[in-house]
């Protein structure tokens, strides 16, 4: 007897090409099965467009995330009520819930690349990169990658393999991370005096998580606010400065834990947290477990 299927497990694909009297467009819509909506990355629709005259196109409240690369032309994209001017090898990435639009330019008509894309972690890795760029719109070093994935997203996507939706959802992972790693590069593309000041402030941490360490005492050894320090450091390696002290001294106490035989409080003090109650507070909401049980678990038994 043969097996029903739910066609909500099926992926569809619809591939369309498209002209009318403001684009000449080539698209691929997809359907994603229930499996991609709950598991991966997936796409919603990718494609082409060359526009033939201005137009402007609106929308807002869809549950999907944009790229759009300029291929050629320019043009005028707003999001959230900011316009930015596009030209070639520009490159936008969107929270489509928010209200957006765009508008060729009458003189010199814009061709361009898109993905509408979404998947269950999208929002936070989103989340992540809106929080660590100063704009949606940015020009890499090598735009043609960028090019070359959609490119090859397109065509993934209009094929019907039983592993379309496993490759497509492994290709927009490696999109992501492009697009969350890219550094801006409409500034100089040498390191800031702030920056080389972050990297002196991270090595110090590095050098002296195991003393006593705060945020003032930081500040006063760089001269420098501890707010602005704060934020900087946020903005140069996408983790609270707070943070990154705990995490270190964690780390180093994981490692002692491991592979020595050092009482739990000797432990604390040594990785630079005098109170033991702290540690193990600290500890469990790191690791979600007792410097004991850590030790228990990862040691086994002897």
């Amino acid at each position: 007897m043969e097996k029903d299927v739910n066609t909500s497990d099926k992926i569809t694909y619809y591939f369309e090409n498209e002209q009318n009297e403001w684009t000449d467009s080539q698209r691929v819509l997809s359907t994603p099965s229930l499996f991609a909506r709950n598991t991966l990355f997936y796409i919603q629709e990718i494609g082409k467009l060359k526009s033939l005259k201005s137009h402007t196109s609106k929308r807002e409240s869809l549950d999907s995330f944009l790229f759009v690369i300029v291929l050629s032309g320019s043009g005028t994209f707003t999001y959230e009520g900011q316009a930015y001017q596009l030209k070639p090898n520009d490159q936008v990435f969107i929270n489509c819930r928010k209200p957006y639009s765009h508008k060729s330019s009458d003189v010199d008509p814009w061709e361009l690349m898109w993905v509408h894309f979404n998947g269950v972690l999208m929002d936070k890795y989103y989340l992540y990169f809106y929080e660590n760029t100063d704009s949606v719109v940015f020009r890499p070093k090598n735009p043609s990658e960028y090019i070359n994935i959609l490119e090859e997203l397109m065509l993934l996507t209009s094929q019907k393999r039983a592993d379309s939706e496993l490759m497509v959802s492994y290709v927009l992972d490696g999109l992501i991370t492009r697009i969350l790693t890219e550094k801006d590069n409409q500034s100089n593309r040498d390191e800031s005096i702030s920056t080389q000041k972050m990297k002196q402030i991270k090595d110090y941490v590095d050098g002296n998580f195991q003393k006593k360490l705060s945020l003032d005492i930081i500040a006063r050894e760089f001269y420098i606010s501890k707010y602005h320090m704060a934020r900087e450091f946020k903005k140069a390696y996408g983790i609270p400065l707070v943070n990154y002290i705990i995490t270190k001294r964690i780390t180093h106490a994981k490692g002692l834990l491991r592979f020595s035989d050092m009482q739990i409080e000797e432990i604390a003090r040594v990785c630079g947290i005098n109170d033991n109650s702290y540690f193990n507070k600290v500890f469990r909401k790191v690791e979600g477990l007792t410097a004991s049980e850590y030790r228990r678990k990862w040691r086994g038994h002897r």
